[in-house]
């Protein structure tokens, strides 16, 4: 077994600025309808697109590549369950760059103005 991880730290305020220019055209073209309805599902909009973006970071950071080798933001997709608790979806050139994932795990804690994340895989060597 092999585990794969990475990290993330977000400011807050760098995402709302983003959103505050460009709205739902920057939401359609980093995040999945799915995700798009868990943020819109939620009052604190500002928080919930800063975690799940920082989860998107931090999920590219283990995959190894960054957004870099054809992996885009949305081949790495960050749901919830019912219950609130993040999980990992991976899809186009990001669910090639794993093969085999054995278990996944993302954690989100945000406090003040910053997000950070830690996203990890374990998969078959």
């Amino acid at each position: 077994m092999k585990i794969l991880q990475g990290i993330d730290l977000l400011k807050k305020e760098r995402i709302q600025k983003v959103y505050l220019k460009f709205g739902d055209k920057f939401l359609s073209r980093i995040f999945s309808f799915k995700e798009i309805e868990q943020i819109k599902d939620n009052n604190k909009y500002t928080n919930k697109i800063a975690s799940k973006f920082s989860a998107k970071e931090a999920t590219s950071k283990a995959i190894g590549t960054g957004f870099s080798e054809g992996v885009k933001f949305k081949d790495i997709e960050i749901l919830n369950k019912d219950n609130g608790k993040p999980f990992v979806k991976l899809h186009g050139k990001a669910s090639l760059k794993i093969d085999e994932i054995l278990s996944s795990s993302v954690s989100i804690s945000d406090e003040d103005d910053l997000v950070i994340t830690i996203v990890t895989f374990i998969v078959k060597n």
